[in-house]
């Protein structure tokens, strides 16, 4: 018996609030008192299609579900995962089983042609043209999908359209049973509350002992399951959005959804779905720590899955596909701390399996899959500077994409992964110092990107990464001196951005992605102050170039918008660190152009706010060393213009030096002190207590 009655297939752009209330709807309508739902829907609010590595885990859902409810608009038709997911139905299922709900657009059926009518803003991915053999019944949600209720009347009886099918019972029924189940669960309610939970918690837990000896227990465990399944998959989505948690926070609220996951093992022993949820959980536990910069913990919980994973796939090969997934989770988390050797030694026993099932496999995905590991094996090359190694792995790497791209040059999938690999190929051609073909590279993700966003131009991913390709190339136009075409660039990805956030003015990252853009655009008009990209990034290194008597009002505007940007971000969440230091680095900046015009005033004021926050920052966490440098070069900023210029370049010292001796300096600011310590000594022997500031271009963070 399949283990979901449905399975919600939508857009993350814009239907999840809907989704949910649909999911909330369906579940409970008609629920008997004694059951927590009346159908088990699968819903994907934890981004697994978000990446192509997950979709076993969406197929596997898929397999095991009796309907499919797609809730379907311009931006679900434009979604290459709601795509693949209606192709494997069609494919694995039938179209009867297949239900509609309609959240923006229009749909018109054609009675001539027997199919709906077909154009560029039919809200339906382009797998269900011609289908249906007859009208398919499709319910209109577009007056909920920004105010989706599972509480309101109108949108429970439109609901009630997907579920009593699903039941196999009319629809005017199930609301009739709805009412009296209602009703006989308020009566039991009053005097009975206490004794119902005593006996469900009574019954849940014999249940799961003797769930072999009981058809019972088998509800019982699925029920269980599911619901830790849900609360872990909610918890690691939530944190992944919060950014600059403490570790100890963090450590606290997954160590309790660890508690869970290890009250329910421990109730039935061997069970490998129950091993399986688990090894997912500590997955998602790895992935949220690193993604919120906890490196050492993600290494821990991605080890956890990884153990868990290994004995399931040597018991079940269809653990296989997960078990790569896994050994690529505990490689990037090593990379992240540091570790390439051992980061690129997970990523080769991952292409060895991934090798050995492309070889007897028509699937097209374990080729994907060697071709993603070899990218990773490449960029963990790219961290140790070996850029040889990298640029071997990536061509070969290149090479397999290329190929893939060819075979389906329609797939949108296959599309972005040549991107991906041209990019980070890219990244490791300038590395290297070979910036015409590392121009070259990053052009043609560009021109992949601009197709991408043309034939789907709601999909907000493919967008963003327009932005990004923009981006680098207006990056290698600018090492080339081409600064208006590189302004032209840097200019149009802050366009896709500024609509990006328009969309969700909430969004963060978009929200810093345009600050970002900002900023890039204000470096470069500095650079036009100098007439060369490159005498500009030696006045950022080598404290060289006066920019007094310059018009750097444009620059300083755009540095402005970017700091109205972070103000307003730290606004919101100001126990949000990383934002409070992206505040303190636009207030560097322009700190830096008020510096070099001579206005020290302004410069010190804008200093000393930055060096507040940053002193707040480390203050609470002494051994974290980004916000410790970060801290000293706030220091380093003040002597340099003069305030307290003696005790504050000994604080700047003092720090680094600290930190070096726990060996957490990184070896790029190894040469901080030094250049430190010889300003010191000029200015402990100098008739004036402060520095020259004709020509300061102040230490940065970043």
């Amino acid at each position: 018996m399949p283990s979901y009655d449905a399975f919600i297939s939508y857009s993350h752009a814009k239907d999840k609030p809907v989704a949910a209330a649909l999911q909330a709807v369906i579940q409970t309508l008609g629920k008997p008192w004694y059951r927590r739902r009346a159908l088990r829907v699968f819903r994907d609010d934890t981004s697994l299609s978000a990446t192509p590595q997950l979709w076993p885990s969406i197929e596997r859902a898929l397999s095991e579900s009796h309907h499919l409810i797609l809730l379907t608009s311009p931006e679900a038709a434009a979604s290459p995962w709601v795509g693949k997911e209606v192709e494997y139905w069609l494919a694995n299922k039938s179209s009867d089983t297949l239900f509609i709900g309609v959240t923006d657009g229009e749909l018109v059926w054609n009675d001539k042609t027997q199919d709906f009518n077909w154009s560029a803003d039919t809200p339906l991915p382009k797998a269900l043209k011609g289908r249906f053999a007859t009208e398919p019944k499709w319910v209109d949600l577009r007056a909920y999908r920004e105010d989706a209720d599972p509480r309101d009347a109108r949108f429970i009886e439109l609901g009630a359209d997907f579920a009593a099918t699903i039941h196999g019972m009319p629809k005017e029924d199930l609301l009739s049973q709805e009412v009296r189940q209602q009703r006989r669960a308020l009566t039991l309610a009053v005097g009975a509350a206490s004794l119902l939970l005593v006996l469900a918690i009574g019954a849940v837990t014999a249940g799961l002992v003797a769930r072999q000896q009981q058809q019972r227990a088998e509800h019982n465990f699925a029920a269980a399951k599911q619901t830790v399944d849900t609360v872990i998959f909610d918890i690691a989505d939530s944190l992944q959005d919060v950014e600059g948690m403490r570790a100890e926070t963090l450590r606290l609220i997954l160590g309790r959804a660890e508690d869970a996951i290890k009250n329910l093992s421990s109730a039935i022993e061997d069970e490998p779905e129950l091993r399986g949820s688990e090894s997912v959980a500590y997955g998602l536990f790895a992935a949220t720590y690193l993604k919120l910069g906890y490196s050492e913990q993600a290494a821990v919980y991605a080890e956890k899955s990884l153990d868990i994973l290994r004995d399931l796939a040597a018991e079940d090969e269809k653990w296989t596909e997960d078990l790569v997934l896994s050994l690529n989770k505990l490689g990037d988390a090593l990379l992240a701390r540091g570790d390439s050797q051992g980061a690129i030694e997970r990523y080769r026993e991952a292409l060895e399996i991934s090798r050995q099932h492309a070889a007897k496999s028509d699937d097209a995905w374990w080729s994907r899959q060697v071709a993603a590991e070899l990218a990773r094996i490449g960029s963990a090359f790219w961290a140790m500077g070996n850029f040889s190694e990298a640029l071997a792995s990536h061509e070969e790497a290149l090479k397999i994409a290329r190929k893939l791209a060819a075979e389906d040059p329609d797939n949108p999938d296959r599309q972005r992964d040549l991107a991906i690999i041209l990019d980070t190929m890219g990244d490791t051609l300038k590395a290297k110092g070979d910036v015409p073909a590392a121009l070259a590279a990053h052009e043609e993700v560009l021109a992949i990107s601009r197709r991408l966003v043309a034939e789907a131009p709601g999909n907000t991913q493919w967008q963003h990464d327009l932005s990004i390709g923009l981006e680098k190339v207006a990056d290698g136009l600018a090492t080339k001196e081409d600064l208006p075409g590189a302004l032209a660039l840097y200019r149009e990805s802050l366009g896709v951005r500024r609509e990006l956030a328009a969309k969700d003015k909430d969004h963060a990252p978009w929200l810093r992605d345009v600050a970002a853009s900002l900023n890039r655009i204000g470096d470069l008009l500095v650079a036009q102050s100098f007439g060369s990209w490159s005498k500009y990034q030696t006045w950022n290194v080598d404290k060289e170039g006066d920019l007094s008597g310059k018009d750097l009002g444009p620059a300083l505007a755009s540095y402005d918008e970017s700091l109205r940007i972070h103000r307003d971000l730290v606004a919101k969440d100001q126990h949000n660190t990383q934002w409070q230091l992206d505040l303190s680095i636009s207030l560097d900046r322009i700190g830096d152009l008020l510096a070099a015009q001579g206005d020290l005033a302004g410069a010190i004021e804008k200093y000393r706010e930055s060096r507040d926050i940053r002193r707040a920052l480390a203050a609470a966490d002494q051994n974290n060393a980004r916000w410790q440098i970060a801290l000293a070069a706030s220091l380093a900023n003040l002597g340099q213009v003069g305030d307290e210029p003696i005790e504050n370049t000994t604080q700047a010292i003092e720090i680094l030096k600290r930190l070096q001796s726990k060996g957490l300096l990184p070896a790029r600011q190894l040469d901080w002190i030094e250049n430190m310590e010889a300003d010191l000594a000029k200015l402990k022997s100098a008739d004036r207590p402060h520095a020259d500031t004709s020509a300061v271009a102040p230490v940065s963070a970043e």
